[in-house]
């Protein structure tokens, strides 16, 4: 455990924040910095599709349509990262890791769209089902096929940790609010998973499209009513944020080194934990998307980030700066800070409101991460060993749910770590592609959006 803990500082402290955010900046000049660029555009091609604005359907009636897709994808990324990943950030790196949080959302806004339009530019279609993704581009954009196989097993081991183990824990520690026994939890969760996930990705889409908005909804009105409440401390919450980013003591004021380091290097891991940006995973959700381009999957890929760490754990964030009287130190357990900023404001209903988006949050991040980790799987061992790995998936259901959280998130943090190397070095050296393909989307929007005259000039958006 120990030795786990060292090699996670090691690749987390310097390597990776520096790496994923280096690898961000060189995707951003790619690409022109789309998706950040043209934000408007951003949500109009994307959230506008739901009130048909944009097709939803993709190609093949055993397709996924884009909303089960965009759901099973939120659902992937939005769990125990979003609630207890930032509460526990808040403990261990301060106000100022949620700075740092925010950053590694707009880094990662960058990346999954670079992720996304590689994958679906290098994906292929084989006797296994489709092979996109960080997989396709080390495989057939590098010609890396030992790298892709890296990448593929540190996914799948990923899967098992993040997606099965560390949201089985998460609903057994939630279920004990109820009353429940951590091995009735395991139980219920071993059957429902293997009942859903049998289906495959289209039965997975049938469950989160209609989970994720009604468990986001409810959440977000939760954390609402008491920011309302407490509306008045907002502003010195932000400014608490500011402060503890760069360094700057509260009380005493000055500077300090340690305490921006240490908030950066939280703010930073918790925030891939949470947005899984840089990690390659996104891309492996939506290369299914078969009738849609690259450049509308990678910017529902960046919708998703922004609503998993810019909204959701911004939320969660200032509710737990705004609770009066709530005190926390660098020992307080994440989902103890949770409950009690909670508590403050909704007494002793708290816990179970708590407990319930908990394990549902669980749940479908538990069942959206399956598809990455059994498409990984795949790409080596072939289609007909995902019967093997779903078997072992639902097993560390039972692992996580009896386990200690401790060296669960020292394992998921070594995971992480390991897919977002190979990841990264595919996204650094087919930078270029990636340039190449950028200007091919834009040239064909504008041939889209404009017309031309009698005289031959061209005219765009009527002007």
């Amino acid at each position: 455990m120990e030795w786990l803990m060292r090699l996670n500082d090691l690749l987390w402290q310097w390597i990776l924040p520096v790496g994923l955010i280096l690898t961000a900046l060189v995707c951003g000049i790619a690409q022109k910095f789309a998706p950040l660029r043209g934000n408007s555009r951003l949500f109009v091609d994307t959230c506008g599709s739901l009130f048909g604005k944009c097709p939803d359907k993709t190609s093949g009636d055993s397709a996924p349509s884009q909303r089960q897709i965009v759901a099973t994808a939120l659902a992937a990324a939005m769990g125990t990262g979003n609630l207890i990943g930032t509460a526990a950030a808040l403990a261990a790196g301060g106000a100022g890791a949620i700075f740092w949080m925010w950053i590694s959302a707009f880094a990662g806004m960058l990346l999954v769209y670079a992720e996304n339009v590689l994958g679906i530019f290098y994906r292929r279609k084989t006797k296994d089902g489709w092979c996109g993704g960080a997989i396709a581009c080390l495989r057939y954009g590098l010609h890396a096929k030992r790298l892709a196989v890296v990448f593929s097993v540190c996914c799948a081991m990923a899967g098992l940790g993040m997606g099965s183990m560390a949201q089985a824990n998460a609903i057994a520690a939630a279920a004990k609010q109820l009353s429940v026994a951590p091995p009735v939890t395991a139980g219920i969760c071993f059957v429902t998973g293997f009942v859903i996930l049998r289906g495959g990705t289209k039965k997975i889409g049938h469950v989160t499209v209609w989970l994720m908005p009604m468990l986001c909804g409810i959440y977000v009105l939760g954390c609402s009513i008491l920011l309302i409440r407490n509306a008045a401390r907002i502003p010195a919450a932000f400014a608490g944020i500011l402060r503890g980013a760069f360094g700057f003591r509260p009380m005493a004021g000055g500077f300090s080194a340690a305490i921006l380091m240490q908030s950066l290097r939280v703010g930073m891991r918790r925030g891939i934990f949470s947005n899984e940006a840089g990690l390659g995973s996104s891309a492996l959700l939506h290369m299914e998307a078969d009738g849609n381009s690259p450049d509308i999957q990678g910017k529902w890929a960046a919708v998703e980030v922004f609503a998993d760490t810019i909204i959701c754990c911004t939320l969660t964030a200032l509710v737990i700066l705004t609770a009066p009287s709530l005190q926390y130190t660098s020992e307080t357990d994440g989902a103890a800070l949770l409950l009690a900023a909670f508590t403050i404001g909704f007494g002793s209903y708290a816990g179970d409101f708590l407990a319930v988006v908990l394990m549902l949050f669980a749940f479908a991040t538990m069942i959206g991460w399956y598809p990455c980790g059994a498409a990984a799987f795949r790409a080596v061992f072939r289609k007909k060993s995902e019967d093997i790995y779903r078997m072992l998936y639902l097993l560390m259901c039972l692992v996580g749910a009896l386990g200690e959280p401790a060296w669960i998130y020292a394992v998921c943090d070594c995971c992480n770590a390991w897919m977002a190397i190979p990841n990264c070095i595919g996204l650094w050296k087919l930078r270029g592609t990636l340039a190449a393909e950028t200007e091919r989307i834009k040239k064909a929007y504008e041939d889209t959006e404009c017309q031309y005259n009698g005289s031959g000039r061209k005219i765009c958006n009527g002007a």
